[in-house]
């Protein structure tokens, strides 16, 4: 028999091989997006070297922050002389879709607790965009893009820590625009129905209203839930009516018989 955990890793391939192979298909499924994450770390690495990071706290922030978002954000802080207090808050400001995204595994994969963790380590906006588009989420297919992105992104820190101000600033050429091009790439297969679409301009809207007022984070979380309560509702009201539309026929049927 085998244990629980393992079951609730894959759902519908318990087995290794199976297990092993949608990992890798999550791996390799995300590698254009290193086209994205490296530059990005090169620029953190350049960035907390140029802060008074040494190499090892510049690889160590990225190994355990593993935050695009959160690292540039504390490294400008630091720079300035901001307290710890003020660097925690800002890192969690701009992480703030990040249950958003939690909750939407939890209760897509329903992993084990011990799932739970591991996944919410590699969790990111490009892992759970690139699994998602995949059809069902499999928590294998979701570990293996983020593990991706996390060797990804750690080598472009070790680049940038590394290499310092020989590297041109990555954003200088544009490289910055690879991360949302692709993310739209990923995003237009899916939609595919009304609800879908409403959803998508509703997100997109809310996005561009937020995004000069909050966070990167806390525009990304307001952008999905006001998206999802459109598609919701939207989706409410075809059930409702397709619901009407079937007691209309059974009435109609029910009234030629007699």
């Amino acid at each position: 028999m085998r244990a629980p955990w393992r079951r609730s890793l894959v759902l519908g391939a318990p087995d290794e091989p199976a297990r092993l192979a949608l990992f890798a298909r999550g791996f390799v499924a995300l590698l254009p997006l290193w086209a994205g994450a490296i530059p990005s770390g090169i620029a953190y690495g350049v960035a907390a070297r140029s802060a008074g990071l040494g190499l090892g706290e510049t690889q160590l922030m990225s190994l355990v922050v593993f935050s695009a978002a959160a690292q540039v954000g504390a490294v400008s802080l630091l720079g300035a002389g901001a307290p710890v207090a003020v660097l925690i808050g800002t890192a969690m400001a701009l992480n703030a879709q990040l249950p958003l995204l939690g909750l939407a595994v939890g209760r897509q994969a329903r992993p084990s607790w011990a799932a739970r963790l591991v996944a919410a380590w590699f969790l990111t906006d490009g892992a759970y965009g690139v699994a998602a588009a995949r059809g069902p989420l499999r928590l294998p297919v979701l570990l293996g893009a983020g593990v991706s992105m996390f060797v990804g992104w750690n080598a472009g820190t070790a680049l940038g820590a590394i290499l310092g101000h020989a590297v041109p600033d990555p954003r200088r050429l544009g490289v910055d625009l690879v991360v949302p091009l692709t993310f739209l790439a990923v995003l237009v297969p899916l939609v595919r129905t009304r609800t879908a679409t409403l959803t998508a301009l509703v997100a997109g809207a809310t996005a561009l209203l937020l995004v000069r007022l909050a966070p990167g984070g806390v525009t990304v979380l307001g952008a999905g839930l006001a998206g999802s309560a459109a598609g919701a509702w939207r989706a409410q009201r075809e059930r409702g009516a397709a619901g009407a539309s079937g007691a209309g026929k059974a009435t109609g049927r029910e009234a030629g018989a007699r």
